[in-house]
C-alpha cells in the first residue's frame, strides 16, 4: 500500500463519507497530509490512528469541537478527563431513560385493565391493593371540574419540582366521616402516587394496603351518588369503614367518547 491515500480510501478504510472528511478540514479537525495543485486531499497511513480516534469519540458522543480541544497535545491525562467526563453524562443519560421507562410503565398500569373494567361497572367488589404513597393538595375552593383541573396541576407542579414524573394514578380523597353532614368536600382534595415510593416529598400521605370495597364507575369525583352507593353496600355486608373514599381517575376528558362525557374511575374504600 501507498504512504499516501486519497480521500476516497481514507474514508472508505473508516466508513465515513468524504462529505465528513471535508467537513474535518474544513473546521480545522483533521486535515490531509497534503493537497496537490488541483486540490486533491491526500492523508498520510499515520494519520490513520488520530482519525479512528476521532470517529471513535464521536460514535460515543462526544462533540466534535471537544473532540478537537482533546485531539491536540493529547496525553493520557486529558484522554482520561475526557472519557470520564462523557462517561458521567452517560450515566446521567441513562438513568434519565430508566425514569421515563418507568413513567411509561406506570401509565400502561393504568391503562391495561380498562376494557375489564368496563365489563364490571357499577357492580361492589372486595379487592386487596398495596400501600401507596401519594401525593395529596386539597381543595381550597367549591369542587367543579375547573376546579379539578386546576388543583391537580398544583399536585403536578409539586411532583416536578421534586424532579417527579407524575405518571401513576390519581384521583380524589374525601373523608369518609364528612358524607353525613352539608359540606362533604371539607378537607378533600387531589391526590397523585408517586411511583418511587423511596422519594421524599412533601405534602404526602399513605394509603395503606389491605382489603378495599372498589366499583368502577362514570362520573366526576363532585357527583357524590357513586360513593354513597358504595358506602350502602359497605353497610349492607357489615364492613366498617378505615379509610377515605379514593376515586381514582382511569380515562380522564382525554378519552372522552360521545356516549360518555365523564371520567371513567375506580372508587375505592378501605375496609375491614
Amino acid at each position: 500500500m501507498s504512504s499516501k491515500l486519497s480521500i476516497s480510501q481514507m474514508a472508505e478504510i473508516h466508513n465515513i463519507s468524504r462529505q465528513t472528511l471535508i467537513y474535518y478540514d474544513k473546521i480545522g479537525l483533521f486535515q490531509p497530509d497534503s493537497k496537490d495543485t488541483n486540490g486533491y486531499r491526500y492523508y498520510s497511513v499515520r494519520q490513520i490512528p488520530f482519525l479512528r480516534e476521532i470517529c471513535f469519540l464521536k460514535s460515543i458522543g462526544v462533540p466534535l469541537d471537544e473532540i478537537k480541544q482533546n485531539i491536540k497535545g493529547r496525553d493520557v491525562t486529558s484522554a482520561l478527563t475526557l472519557l470520564t467526563f462523557h462517561e458521567k453524562k452517560i450515566n446521567e443519560k441513562i438513568d434519565e431513560l430508566l425514569s421515563i421507562r418507568r413513567s411509561i410503565k406506570n401509565r400502561l398500569l393504568v391503562y391495561q385493565n380498562v376494557d375489564q373494567s368496563k365489563e364490571e361497572l357499577y357492580r361492589p367488589v372486595i379487592e386487596q391493593l398495596p400501600e401507596r404513597k401519594v401525593v395529596f393538595v386539597p381543595f381550597d375552593s367549591e369542587v367543579d371540574r375547573p376546579t379539578l383541573h386546576l388543583t391537580m396541576m398544583r399536585a403536578w407542579r409539586l411532583l416536578h419540582e421534586h424532579g417527579i414524573t407524575p405518571s401513576g394514578r390519581f384521583g380524589t380523597l374525601i373523608k369518609h366521616e364528612m358524607m353525613t353532614g352539608d359540606t362533604p368536600f371539607s378537607q378533600a382534595g387531589v391526590f397523585i402516587e408517586i411511583p418511587d415510593q423511596t422519594a421524599k416529598v412533601s405534602e404526602t400521605i399513605t394509603l395503606p394496603s389491605g382489603s378495599y370495597a372498589c366499583m368502577y364507575k362514570y362520573g366526576m369525583p363532585y357527583d357524590l351518588s357513586y360513593a354513597r352507593h358504595l358506602l350502602e353496600w359497605i353497610a349492607e355486608h357489615k364492613f366498617e369503614v378505615t379509610g377515605p373514599i379514593i376515586d381514582v381517575c382511569l380515562l380522564d376528558a382525554t378519552f372522552y367518547a360521545s356516549e360518555h362525557n365523564a371520567d371513567l374511575c375506580q372508587l375505592q374504600i378501605h375496609i375491614h
